[in-house]
């Protein structure tokens, strides 16, 4: 971590600064996405396109989606409480903060849906009653 993160958000004077991760380094950059109301349309104008993305918001207390830009990537992990985004200089430095989440977001998932199976309430588990009840 650089001496940069040491200090809270803004306390440089650039409230407008995102952290990138390049090998392994983390370090500030000036925020690629203006603007405020549609995030969607934000991402999209400043040239980002979803390449992968994890969990299922709606059924799911955490997501994560990886967007290319065209500098960097973006990768946006939010839960039911917020969101944090942060930018990759390269692919491979995407797939090592990938690797560092991606066990979160699917036990996160993996806990939905057992609680789902135990309560009877998702399509899956009605799905696995209903084929335990044949047997």
């Amino acid at each position: 971590m650089t001496e940069a993160l040491a200090a809270p958000g803004g306390a440089d004077g650039s409230d407008d600064q995102d952290l990138l991760y390049r090998d392994g380094e983390w370090t500030r950059i000036p925020s690629p996405i203006t603007g405020e109301g549609d995030w969607d349309k934000a991402v999209s104008e400043a040239g980002y396109k979803e390449f992968f993305g994890s969990g299922d918001p709606d059924s799911n207390y955490v997501t994560i989606h990886l967007y290319r830009g065209p500098s960097n990537y973006l990768i946006d992990l939010s839960s039911n409480v917020s969101s944090e985004v942060v930018y990759a200089a390269t692919l491979p430095d995407a797939m090592d903060l990938l690797a560092k989440w991606m066990p979160v977001v699917s036990s996160a998932s993996l806990g939905c849906l057992l609680t789902e199976l135990d309560q009877g309430q998702s399509a899956l588990g009605q799905l696995i009653a209903k084929a335990v009840e044949k047997q």
